[in-house]
């Protein structure tokens, strides 16, 4: 009896299971929405305050008309991929890569562009130019490490450069990048920055003390706030056009002088070479000579 009604309770949620899936939208049609948000809200960059929260509100309800689908359809559909993350990653990872294509289109580069930089100067970047972030665990964090070679040198100079698009549709916007050098000496400075819009944002170092670099490391991770709750509201950043810039500063060598004098060599004053004045050319007029006045000693 008990095994009979295992087996009852088993079709039933078989049955459940795939009557909910029928109303989750596919990871194409999830990729093909989420695509055309990430355009509208590019349009939206110049706009601010209750102006832009109303302009939001009015794309996404264009959005869903044009997909033929409902709130209740998208909100059901992205609970159930932040509940399979991997698969929520996977269509975030297709994302970036059309917008990346996008960027193409228009005439962007997203080249290494080592091309670009100067004899002294190199992109040691060994990671995706381009990649996704999202609040779920683990896809909110993307670390990188650098192990330096012979291509660094004492007294370099590292620069992190790279652009944000946020992709919110409400709650507080953090991004964290975070930029790690280990020196010579075992030593380790530390530089971080919090990004909560989008633009270009840049970490900055300097060996001035030309101790060498050991390692370069680093990582940007989308936080959540303590009090926010998962929605159904899309959550992700753009982070784009990534790159770590390796600038060799050049040594401050003291100019020596043409003709250097032997260590044991003094200075010395030569009486001749100083021109000898005479005095009756020195107050060529009677008037201007000084008078001698010889003082008596006899009162």
């Amino acid at each position: 009896m008990k095994k009979i009604l295992y087996i009852l309770i088993f079709i039933v949620g078989m049955a459940s299971c795939s009557s909910n899936s029928s109303d989750i939208l596919s990871m194409g049609e999830m990729e093909d929405i989420l695509y055309d948000i990430h355009l509208s809200q590019g349009l939206l960059d110049e706009e601010n305050g209750s102006r832009r929260i109303y302009s939001e509100i009015t794309n996404r309800e264009a959005i869903f008309r044009k997909y033929d689908i409902t709130q209740a359809e998208w909100d059901s559909s992205y609970n159930y991929y932040c509940r399979h993350a991997d698969k929520l990653h996977t269509i975030y990872k297709r994302l970036s890569e059309r917008i990346r294509a996008e960027v193409i289109d228009l005439g962007g580069d997203v080249s290494l562009d080592e091309a670009t930089l100067s004899g002294d100067t190199i992109n040691i970047w060994n990671s995706e130019r381009n990649f996704i972030l999202m609040q779920e665990t683990p896809y909110n964090l993307n670390r990188f490490a650098i192990t330096a070679d012979s291509t660094f040198k004492a007294g370099d100079v590292l620069t992190l450069q790279f652009d944000s698009k946020f992709i919110f549709q409400e709650g507080s916007r953090n991004l964290v990048a975070v930029l790690a050098i280990t020196l010579s000496n075992d030593s380790v400075v530390s530089q971080n920055t919090h990004v909560s819009s989008d633009g270009k944002y840049t970490l900055s170092f300097s060996d001035y003390k030309r101790l060498g670099i050991k390692s370069v490391k680093g990582y940007f991770v989308l936080l959540r706030n303590n009090n926010e709750q998962t929605s159904s509201a899309f959550h992700l950043v753009s982070v784009e056009n990534v790159r770590l810039i390796l600038a060799h500063s050049k040594e401050i060598v003291p100019e020596q002088p043409a003709n250097p004098k032997p260590a044991d060599e003094k200075d010395t004053l030569k009486t001749d070479s100083v021109p000898r004045i005479n005095r009756d050319e020195l107050f060529a007029r009677p008037e201007d000579r000084p008078r001698v006045r010889t003082i008596s000693s006899q009162p």
